[in-house]
């Protein structure tokens, strides 16, 4: 029932981008890279005691992603904010944000990501390229692409309620 009222609040949070500000829509991207956690089988013995969310790249939603890191928690587990600046620089995360304005082809960042590493984007055509998740706008609402392949690919399974919320990319 948790899970149905989850998915219910999070159709109603995708719906509300009209007219909303870049804060506001940072907010709410943040909001859903953290309930992907729910939605994500995670190897939950994988990166020590902490839950490990990378971000690449300099984002306006590393403020909100922060604001959420030092009051909840995944699977039990403190999450942890790690930023890289570089490819060569990424190191083992659970998740790992692509901000839109990196100034490197995304393969070279998908080829420093490791198994059970989710990656998710924001950028037009990097759930095609092979991100795992890719938010996107569509007539005015923040909705996010899932590239099914990328999260086999990665050891990751996700739960058919996330799925039924994404727009599935091959």
């Amino acid at each position: 029932m948790k899970r149905f009222l989850f998915l219910l609040l999070l159709i109603s949070f995708a719906g509300i981008v009209v007219g909303q500000t870049q804060e506001q829509e940072d907010n709410l991207k943040a909001v859903f890279i953290y309930n992907f956690t729910r939605y994500i089988d995670w190897d939950t013995t994988a990166i020590g005691n902490d839950f490990i969310i990378g971000i690449i790249g300099s984002s306006p939603v590393t403020t909100p992603l922060t604001e959420i890191a030092k009051t909840n928690t995944v699977q039990s587990k403190k999450i942890t904010i790690r930023h890289f600046s570089k490819p060569d620089e990424i190191t083992s995360c659970n998740i790992l944000f692509i901000s839109a304005n990196i100034p490197f082809p995304l393969s070279s960042v998908l080829s420093k990501t490791y198994k059970g590493t989710l990656t998710i984007s924001e950028e037009a055509g990097f759930a095609e390229q092979g991100a795992a998740f890719n938010f996107v706008v569509v007539n005015d609402k923040l909705k996010f692409e899932a590239n099914v392949k990328s999260i086999n690919a990665a050891g990751l399974k996700a739960s058919s309620q996330l799925l039924k919320l994404a727009i599935i990319v091959d």
